[in-house]
């Protein structure tokens, strides 16, 4: 049987925001980073500007799992600019002198993220993720990465189910080092999951989605000390 290898990310940081159904003026953050937030993570790593066709092949050839380690604290950002005039998103004046807005963020939460790509793009993503082309986020510019994002690449695990449930949870100083149910998100059904529809598969360089089928769980894992690990 031919191993399979899968790239490891670690996002930490003080803020995170994943934008889920953001519309106007509000700004929301999902669960979960989105597939869509992580494709635009490694296509800054990569230096694609927005409109390169290779983001959506990236996204196209993308499969994910996501493990919420510490799924972190909702904090809203009640956001206020003035201006004389304000302009909005197609450079026209907007009619209000005044924009206030409603962003939400996650607080101090850690995701492990298992990624299945061809062989051809994982050599281009991993020296990306070591040596990014421009700075990377946590979702919003404002959000960097508190740790280097990529963990490793690894033939540990046979598929990405494997890895959700058998990666260890990293622990820090004063951690309950007791057994921990997690959440996790998965494109592969596994026995005791929910499917859930999400908007977030990149089809064009610019701001259209596809619907992605996703699946959520609950994994029972061991605490395990590597925060020396890196």
């Amino acid at each position: 049987m031919m191993e399979k290898t899968l790239l490891i990310l670690r996002l930490e940081g003080a803020l995170q925001s994943w934008g889920d159904h953001s519309k106007w003026d509000t700004r929301d953050s999902g669960d979960f980073p989105s597939k869509s937030g992580i494709v635009g993570l490694l296509s800054c790593a990569l230096g694609l500007e927005r409109e390169n066709p290779e983001i959506a092949e990236l996204s196209a050839n993308l499969h994910m799992a996501v493990r919420a380690d510490r799924p972190g604290i909702r904090m809203l950002d009640f956001h206020t600019v003035r201006g004389n005039p304000l302009y909005n998103a197609e450079g026209k004046p907007r009619s209000s002198n005044t924009v206030v807005s409603h962003r939400w963020y996650l607080q101090d939460a850690s995701f492990l993220v298992v990624l299945d790509l061809p062989e051809i793009w994982q050599e281009r993503v991993i020296k990306s993720l070591q040596h990014p082309a421009w700075p990377i986020y946590l979702g919003r510019k404002s959000c960097v990465p508190s740790r280097p994002v990529l963990e490793e690449a690894t033939t540990a695990y046979t598929d990405l189910m494997d890895a959700i449930r058998c990666y260890p949870v990293c622990k820090r100083d004063g951690d309950d080092t007791a057994p921990q149910s997690l959440s996790y998100e998965c494109e592969i059904a596994a026995s005791g999951t929910a499917s859930y529809i999400r908007s977030d598969e990149r089809i064009s360089g610019g701001r259209d989605f596809a619907l992605r089928s996703v699946y959520r769980g609950v994994v029972t894992m061991e605490v395990q000390d590597v925060s020396n690990k890196n």
